[in-house]
């Protein structure tokens, strides 16, 4: 009876709940990396403590209110402010402020804001007042960095982009603390800001800025009313903006994990140790009795994929085997374990090849009483095709005679993995 060296084809289902396995650490180092991306419009969220700012600034206003009238420069008065905020990202912020202190006007009406009793006539003899109305105003704004949203984040300590455009939209409360008479002291208030910011330095930690703002309020905020919608102050401050730390963002940036072998002489030796069963020539035992029966090796024990029992129609050969090994008492054997390499991963595949030899050599002694002292154990992982360019081959044990040579085996070693 001849024992072939190939088994039956086996089944190539995949098991039904699949589990990743990290490589055999004394074969493969592994190695954590980063890719960033160079999309400068992608960045990560910053913690709640960074891209805080504090701001200051002072300029000159400009009022119009209903029955205003004289020249541009009687409307001036000063304006400051002062606030603090957070961008959240690069393009979007908030901010806190508050502003005041007064604005005025000539105007041919009295009103509860009339600045002295004093009488004043304009070149066609008509009379008029001076106006003076001391409020402050605390407003929320919303930021939008017109030129980070345009070109994205430049990065830290980046000489890029130290020219900024900011745009800002909010609401206020005001408050008139020098209301003459009877009148509304509280209003609300519309405000719109452009702000051009220029950086001193790559760290972006200071800014001098200047500001347009322009504030809307309803046409009672100067308790007169003459077919006018809105009363505006509108200014420009020149001030400055620090940036506290933590500043910028982080971009966003895709994690990997690879392996490589870190062993090449020992996965050398698994690649010389597979060439030589390649080109291996069979040995032949011939047992005598009950007929003539022939064993060759290497001898091939297969297993289905993922698996490491072995199956019965391979036991029905492998009595034969242990036959022939009992016959040669002085002969010793090698088991030795495989797996596939293109199925799974490299810890994986030892843990087969370490379980599937052991199997081999369980049968062969417990079942068949071949002496323990006669059988060797060694196990290889996964492997190349070994034989017929057929990966399914690969996923088993080889039995050959033991001529001294080096064995491989991480047994004590395996991965720590249980079914």
């Amino acid at each position: 009876m001849t024992i072939a060296l190939a088994a039956a084809a086996q089944d190539l289902r995949e098991p039904a709940n699949k589990v990743e396995y990290e490589p055999d650490a004394l074969l493969f180092k592994k190695v954590e990396d980063y890719e960033v991306s160079d999309n400068n419009h992608q960045v990560i969220t910053n913690k709640w403590k960074a891209n805080w700012f504090v701001l200051a600034n002072a300029g000159v206003n400009a009022f119009w209110g209903d029955k205003t009238d004289g020249s541009f420069g009687s409307r001036l008065s000063p304006q400051f402010n002062f606030g603090f905020g957070k961008w959240f990202v690069p393009a979007f912020g908030v901010k806190l402020q508050m502003t005041g202190f007064r604005s005025q006007a000539d105007k041919y009406v009295q009103g509860q804001f009339t600045h002295g009793s004093a009488t004043y006539y304009d070149k066609e003899g008509r009379p008029y007042w001076k106006e003076r109305h001391k409020w402050w105003d605390i407003n929320l704004n919303l930021m939008l960095n017109i030129t980070r949203l345009i070109y994205g984040f430049e990065g830290y300590n980046s000489s890029h982009l130290k020219n900024q455009l900011i745009f800002s939209l909010g609401i206020g409360a005001v408050h008139s603390y020098d209301l003459g008479g009877p009148g509304k002291q509280n209003e609300w208030a519309g405000h719109i800001e452009l702000q051009y910011s220029r950086f001193l330095n790559k760290s972006k930690a200071l800014s001098i800025d200047l500001t347009a703002r322009c504030m809307l309020y309803d046409t009672w905020f100067d308790q007169v009313l003459y077919h006018q919608q809105f009363d505006v102050n509108a200014s420009i401050n020149i001030g400055f903006t620090y940036y506290f730390k933590e500043r910028g963002w982080n971009k966003t940036s895709k994690r990997y994990t690879y392996y490589y072998q870190d062993n090449m002489d020992q996965v050398n030796a698994l690649r010389l140790q597979v060439d030589s069963l390649r080109h291996q020539q069979p040995d032949t035992v011939y047992i005598k009795g009950e007929g003539s029966r022939v064993v060759t090796f290497p001898y091939l024990v297969n297993f289905v994929i993922d698996r490491v029992e072995v199956a019965n129609r391979e036991r029905v050969n492998l009595r034969w085997v242990a036959e022939m090994m009992k016959e040669t008492p002085d002969q010793k054997y090698v088991i030795s374990g495989y797996a596939d390499k293109y199925t799974g991963s490299p810890q994986r595949n030892m843990w087969l090849a370490i379980h599937r030899a052991e199997n081999v050599y369980k049968v062969l002694t417990e079942e068949f009483g071949v002496p323990k002292d006669q059988l060797l154990l060694a196990d290889y992982g996964g492997v190349d095709n070994m034989f017929y360019d057929d990966k399914q081959v690969s996923r088993s044990a080889i039995i050959t005679r033991y001529e001294g040579q080096p064995l491989n085996t991480f047994k004590g070693q395996e991965p720590d993995y249980k079914e």
